[in-house]
Order: structure tokens, then C-alpha cells, then sequence
């Protein structure tokens, strides 16, 4: 096994306005607003687990990473290209004990407030992680591909990446379902590495309304670059 590194004192924020703005808030509400606010934000404790591991072996299809295989064209062929030697399997989450308040709440609204703040907490703190990673290995072309985020390397591709982290649970609080989805719900995962080639995995994602594209979707991407 490589090195393991737990980072728990990642800057994160979600501003009061920005809140307020996204998630529509009425006048009339504010004022529970507030309160789910100030107790999801006291909550929220962004945690992530990070690993240094040596790429073993590499065919184009599959890839062995500390003794543990991973199956994907997509995610093989971008580590050939990079020439990576090294990967940086890592999760992240906002937090077990915010999660834990925003599904006890009855309330589907008061709910909904609490689920998103914890998401736009991730997203802050995920951030915070990649601006650390960008110091931490010295470059800012660092590039990542998670489970379930291109055709071809599905969601069951977590339970391998699971097993090469170790000890998730214990570490993070994130909890791998039989569904292969995580909880807390608003975690992440995936694999980092360094490349001269850029990508995002938007690319290869048709979904074109997700409010999350960072990439114009590229329809012949799949079969030009890894014969897919």
C-alpha cells in the first residue's frame, strides 16, 4: 500500500447571500432559513482521504493501481497519455454529522436547504483540495475522472477504488452502499493525475442541462480519442 493523508482542515464557505440567492428563498421563510443554516453550517466538517499509489500495469483497457484493477479505456488510455507513474486515488465528503441532521429533518423544504448547503460546502472545500493538490505535487494541470462519470467506467468502479483507499469508513465517515452510491450523499471520489493533455470528463457527458458542465460536450470524443 502507498501513503495515505487525511486532510480535515481544508478553507471552505457558503456565503449567507449565495445561499439565499441559489436556493431561491422566500421572505416569508427567512427565518426558518436562518436556522437551518446555522445548524447545517456548524455541522458540516469536510474531510478528505487521500492516496499516493504506483500505476502497475496498463494495457489500454485495464489498469492496476496497488495491486488493486480498475477497468476503463477512458481512464487507461488518459494515464498512457499522461505517462503516469503515479495516481492520487482519493474521497471527499462535507461531512457525516450534517448529512445525519438533513435527513432527520420532516420537513422536505427544510431538507432540501440542509442538502444543499452541504453540497455547495463540498464544492467549496473540493476547491480547497484541488488548489492544495496543484501546491502539494507543483503544477496545475491536474486532472481527475471519478466513477460514473463517463461511459465506461461505471459506478461499480468504487468498490475497487474503496478497497485500494482502505479503511474509508473509519477515516471519512462515507459509507459505499451495495448500489455502489455513497453516504453521506454529498461525497465524491476519483482518481488524480498529473498530464500534459487536458480533460474533462464533461466532455463525454450528453447530459447537456447539468448545471455543473465545465466542458462543451464532445459527441465524437469517445470514438477519435479512445476508440469507443
Amino acid at each position: 500500500m502507498g501513503e495515505r493523508f487525511l486532510l480535515e482542515q481544508l478553507s471552505w464557505e457558503v456565503p449567507y447571500d449565495t445561499a439565499l440567492k441559489k436556493l431561491r428563498v422566500l421572505d416569508d421563510d427567512r427565518e426558518d432559513f436562518d436556522e437551518i443554516y446555522e445548524k447545517t453550517l456548524g455541522l458540516i466538517k469536510p474531510v478528505y482521504y487521500l492516496g499516493r499509489e504506483s500505476v502497475q500495469k496498463n494495457d489500454g483497457d485495464h489498469v492496476t493501481i496497488g495491486g488493486v484493477e480498475f477497468t476503463s479505456r477512458v481512464i487507461s488510455v488518459n494515464l498512457q497519455k499522461a505517462g503516469a507513474q503515479t495516481v492520487y486515488p482519493f474521497v471527499g465528503t462535507s461531512g457525516r454529522a450534517a448529512y445525519e441532521y438533513a435527513k432527520s429533518l420532516d420537513d422536505e423544504l427544510y431538507r432540501y436547504w440542509a442538502d444543499m448547503l452541504c453540497e455547495m460546502a463540498l464544492r467549496s472545500a473540493g476547491a480547497s483540495f484541488k488548489k492544495y493538490m496543484q501546491e502539494f505535487l507543483g503544477t496545475k494541470k491536474i486532472y481527475s475522472l471519478a466513477p460514473g462519470s463517463v461511459v465506461d467506467w461505471p459506478i461499480s468502479q468504487q468498490a475497487p477504488l474503496f478497497e485500494l483507499l482502505g479503511n474509508v469508513y473509519d477515516k471519512t465517515g462515507i459509507l459505499l452502499e451495495k448500489s455502489f452510491l455513497m453516504r453521506p450523499v454529498k461525497s465524491g471520489s476519483g482518481i488524480m493525475y498529473v498530464s500534459e493533455h487536458g480533460f474533462e470528463s464533461c466532455q463525454l457527458c450528453p447530459k447537456i442541462d447539468c448545471p455543473n458542465r465545465r466542458a462543451k460536450y464532445d459527441p465524437e470524443m469517445l470514438k477519435r480519442e479512445y476508440g469507443i
